[in-house]
Parts: structure tokens; C-alpha cells; sequence
């Protein structure tokens, strides 16, 4: 059915889904019930209607974000494609093309893994695309978290660790600023939140920003031009030829979120679109460079990564209860090693924090296979054979916490009764399906407690940075140590995902984020000066017999 229909039709209907369906602000990613009784007669077949509207009155998810990146990746891949004819796609088809791609998101599990880790591995590799498909976290966070970085905790870094200057780096990359890209993407965003945000019950939305939009601003072709090939794709780029490493695997969609028609561009994935800045200033600039200055520049990002989680601490954390403690180091130091990233002190209790950037590859991500993610587990959070990694270096610091004579350790610290272990990641894997489990067991494995019977030792706690930003409003009010207790008891395998195991930490948008909004507006004002407009977001009322693919 999929090469019934041309290859634009598929695209700009998945990109009015986007938007009819509410899919990205506030983490959505399920088409609600009301917009699930609205759409469901007029996408569905008529002989499949009953059945599937008894499903959504049991709020069974019908259609879902996985259903649109599966479907617009399929699109982009399909060789040859059918003729640009102009073609509309109906209803219907466009219902059957939705429950197909679902039907097609799944990896049958592996089943009598002799060995617990494996089988402990396995449900990682399984459930780890289906976390990233319902993610929890609202798109616009990871802009703005990425513009922090940027603006705000590369230039509080000491000296000695901001060895690249990544707005010269990206210029001489791209050939436009850094900041000036920043207000682009912020732009589309804007956008396209004002577009999901905005729209009604049954409106069908045009969905195509124009070109000519940018056209009205300071900007001059040339740079309308070279940035918008950045975010784009267009219909002579297809098809994507790489081969998918596993059902979840949307690379190319991810790195060409936009499909460029004639004078308009078409958001397919609201996520995706939101996270260009990340991926351009990052990792783009980073595969442009040979392999000793890139895996110095990865470093570089993981020093920015760790002082980001220490500005979350020291900006919004009650510092009454929960004292914060960076790179902190032992008395009289000879090696000037830090005892671990940092250490928040609740009282007695110390957690102890490793902050780390390994980011899962594709080719791991989304492999389903349980071996290929037990190496990445172990290798960048258990133990690596060219340095101590994540749980290696907790097990050092509780070790010495535990046996070094208590003059050797500041002062503050020598009072500690209780250690929580915690890891924090930049990648999503650190919050989802059985990661936590495996790590604490592999942490338990190598713990000897009977040599700190002084000291009472919790199971290790591992979250991603999203995790952490959703707990400000907790640590506002409350110690981390108690809300990583709170997880710990609700939860005692340390199986689920982190939010789902938490009494404080809930899925979504972060709350309380005072500081985050004020940076948001700031990026806002500059935005509407440099370009000297603001975006209103525009949509279509629809007619009777509207259909999705009629730009009529």
C-alpha cells in the first residue's frame, strides 16, 4: 500500500498527524481520547471501527507517535518510489498505513537466557526503543538544556577544561554563528509548539511553514538557504539507503526532521526538530573532526555535561537540606583525584554522583541484542579496561570513605552513616526498563560490605539527566537522598523506569524550573530582535470531506 501512494503525500500526512495527534509538548506521544472518538471513523476502515473505538473507550492508545516515525521513515526509504503525480492519499489508507507501522514496531524477546545479567541485558535492549518512542521528556527541554550548555555553563567552566571554542568550531563548520542558528531553531520551534498547542478537535492543519516567513525577517537568502538545508530534506535527497539497525532506528528522520517542499517546509517530527541544535553543534561538528581532537572534543562535552548537573544542584536544591558538594577531593591529595563528580550530604547520608555522556549508538540502540547493549552497559558505566568508569570509580570512593582514617576526609564528610550510589547519564538509557537493575547488580557483585560494617550501603540508583531536571521541584522542598530512597523502596528490583518508581519525580514537563524560564525568555527576546518578527501559528479549519493530504 505504501508505494500506492507518492512519497510527499505519505510525509505531509505524517507531518499534519504530528500536529492533529498533539505529539511532543508535554511529552505527549498518545493521541488523546477525545482526538482518538474524532479520528477514528474517518481514518479506520468501516468494518474496523466498532472494535477499535470499544478500545479507546478502555483508553487503549490507538494512535501513537511510533506509528508516524515508523511510517515517514518507510516513506523515505522506499526505492523507487511512486511518481509525484499530485495524488491525494484517502482516509482510510492513511488509517490502515498507521495500524500497519504499529503492528510492525516489535522484537520478539529472547527467550531462556541461561545467565541472569543476559537476561537482565536483554530486557534493556528490548525495551530501551519503546522507551525512546513514548519518551517521557518534553522536546523543548532538550533545546533548551543544550542552549544552556551553550550560554551558560561552558563559560563557568574553570579555565583549563574549555579547550574548544564551539561557536568558532560550529561557524567554520556551517558558515553562520552559532547564536544566530540557535534563534533559527528556536524559531521552528516556537512554531511548531503554537501549532500543536493551538489546534482544535477535527481541524486539519496546512502544516507548511513558508520560506518566504524568513524572507520578512533580517536574514539574507544566503543564510536562509544554508540553514535551512541543515534541518531539511527535500524529495531529490530520497531515499534514505542506509539499512536500519533495528525497528526503532529513525537516524535519517532524525538528522532531516523537515521535508522541504517547493516554498514550504513540513515538520514531521516535532522531537526530532527540537534536538537539531543539539545535533548540530555536537555531533556534526565533532564527525568533521579526525579521531584524536573528536574524542577530545567528546570529552570536552562530558566536563559541560557534569557542570550542568552541578548548576541543577547548586541553582535549585535547598541548600539547608542538601548540601552540594563538586569535584570533591580528599585531605592532603597528592594525586588530586576528585573522591567521585560530586557528592550531595542530606544530613548523614552521602550521595556519592558519577555524571556521564556515553551515549548508546544506533547500531546498539536499536539492535535488540541483549549481548550488544551488556557490552556498552559494562564498558561506559561498569568497568573499562583504559580507565575507571561510573561504577568503578563509586566502589573506589566508598572504599576509601570506608577505610581511609577519617582525617583524610573533609571534614564534612566524616559524619556519613548511610552512601547512596548514583548515576546520573546524558542518555536516555539511564531511566528506562531494567538499566537500573542491571547496573545495581553488577554493583552488588563487586561490593564487599562486610568490610564497611560502619557504613550502611544502599542499592546503586542510576537516572538520566531528565530524571534529574524532573526532581527540581522535590529537591526544592526535600533532600535527593530522600528521593532517591523513594525510588529505591517503591521499587526494591530497581526494574522499572525511574518516573515510574518515583513518588516525586513525575513524567513530562519539569516544574519549578524558575531559572530555566527566565533563560527561555531571554532566548525569546533575542530571537524576536534578531529576526524582527515573531511567528503566529496558522491553521486550516477543515470542510466536510477535507482529506489529510488536500491543500486545497
Amino acid at each position: 500500500m505504501l508505494r500506492d501512494y507518492p512519497r510527499s503525500a505519505i510525509l505531509i500526512a505524517c507531518a499534519r498527524f504530528s500536529i492533529i495527534f498533539e505529539f511532543g509538548p508535554e511529552a505527549n506521544t498518545v493521541a488523546s481520547q477525545e482526538i482518538n472518538e474524532y479520528w477514528v471513523p474517518r481514518l479506520m476502515r468501516p468494518d474496523l471501527v466498532d472494535r477499535a473505538m470499544k478500545e479507546v473507550k478502555k483508553k487503549r492508545p490507538i494512535f501513537f507517535q511510533g506509528q508516524v516515525r515508523f511510517l515517514a521513515a518507510e516513506a523515505m526509504r522506499l526505492s523507487p518510489a511512486p511518481a509525484e503525480n499530485g495524488s491525494q492519499v484517502p482516509d482510510w489508507a492513511l488509517g490502515a498505513l498507521l495500524l500497519g507501522a504499529g503492528e510492525l514496531l516489535y522484537k520478539e524477546h529472547s527467550a531462556n537466557l541461561p545467565d541472569e545479567l543476559d537476561e537482565m541485558a536483554d530486557r534493556v535492549a528490548n525495551f530501551l526503543p519503546t522507551f525512546e518512542i513514548d519518551s517521557i521528556t518534553d522536546p523543548f527541554l532538550l533545546f533548551l538544556r543544550f542552549y544552556i550548555y551553550l550560554t551558560v555553563i561552558i563559560p563557568r567552566l574553570p579555565l583549563h577544561l574549555r579547550i574548544f571554542d564551539v561557536p568558532a568550531e560550529f561557524e567554520k563548520f556551517f558558515g553562520f554563528p552559532l547564536e544566530l542558528y540557535s534563534q533559527f531553531v528556536f524559531a521552528f520551534t516556537f512554531h511548531a509548539m503554537n501549532e500543536r498547542t493551538q489546534i482544535k478537535v477535527g481541524d486539519v492543519p496546512e502544516a507548511g511553514l513558508p520560506i518566504s516567513w524568513f524572507k520578512k525577517t533580517i536574514l539574507t537568502d544566503e543564510q536562509i538557504s544554508v540553514m535551512f538545508d541543515t534541518v531539511c530534506c527535500r524529495l531529490s535527497d530520497l531515499p534514505d539507503k542506509k539499512a536500519p539497525h533495528g525497528y526503532a532506528d529513525f537516524e535519517f528522520l532524525k538528522d532531516h526532521p523537515y521535508l522541504r517542499v517547493d516554498d514550504k517546509v513540513y515538520d514531521i517530527d516535532y522531537e526530532y526538530a527540537v534536538a537539531k541544535l543539539e545535533s548540530g553543534a555536537l555531533w556534526r561538528v565533532a564527525m568533521s573532526m579526525k579521531d584524536e581532537r573528536r574524542r577530545s572534543y567528546f570529552g570536552f562535552w562530558g566536563d559541560v555535561f557534569e557542570e550542568y548537573v552541578n548548576w541543577i544542584f547548586e541553582v535549585y536544591a535547598d541548600k539547608s537540606k542538601n548540601a552540594h558538594y563538586p569535584n570533591p577531593h580528599y585531605v592532603n591529595d597528592k594525586d588530586n583525584k576528585p573522591i567521585c563528580d560530586m557528592i550531595i550530604m542530606c544530613g548523614s547520608t552521602a550521595v556519592l554522583i558519577e555524571a556521564k555522556t556515553a551515549t548508546c549508538a544506533a547500531r546498539v540502540r536499536y539492535s535488540g541484542d541483549y549481548k550488544l547493549v551488556r557490552k556498552y552497559l559494562d564498558e561506559k558505566f561498569v568497568e573499562n579496561s583504559d580507565r575507571p568508569v561510573g561504577i568503578s570509580q563509586l566502589l573506589t570512593a566508598i572504599d576509601n570513605i570506608g577505610t581511609m582514617p577519617k582525617a583524610s576526609l573533609p571534614e564534612w564528610l566524616r559524619s556519613a552513616k548511610k552512601i547512596i550510589p548514583v548515576i546520573i547519564t546524558k542518555d536516555d538509557i539511564g531511566s528506562s526498563w531494567m538499566t537500573n537493575a542491571y547496573l545495581n547488580a553488577r554493583f552488588q557483585e563487586k561490593l564487599n560490605r562486610l568490610k564497611y560494617k560502619k557504613l550502611k550501603i544502599t542499592p546503586l540508583v542510576s537516572m538520566n539527566v531528565a530524571s534529574l531536571e524532573r526532581a527540581v521541584a522535590a529537591i526544592k522542598e526535600m533532600t535527593f537522598s530522600d528521593v532517591m530512597e523513594d525510588r529505591i523502596r517503591e521499587d526494591p528490583m530497581l526494574s522499572r523506569p525511574f518516573e515510574a518508581a518515583s513518588s516525586w519525580v513525575p513524567r513530562g514537563t519539569p516544574r519549578k524550573m524558575d531559572k530555566h524560564i527566565e533563560i527561555m525568555k531571554e532566548l525569546s527576546a533575542g530571537m524576536q530582535a534578531a529576526f524582527g518578527m515573531v511567528q503566529k501559528s496558522e491553521t486550516v479549519p477543515p470542510s466536510p470531506d477535507k482529506q489529510l493530504f488536500d491543500t486545497a
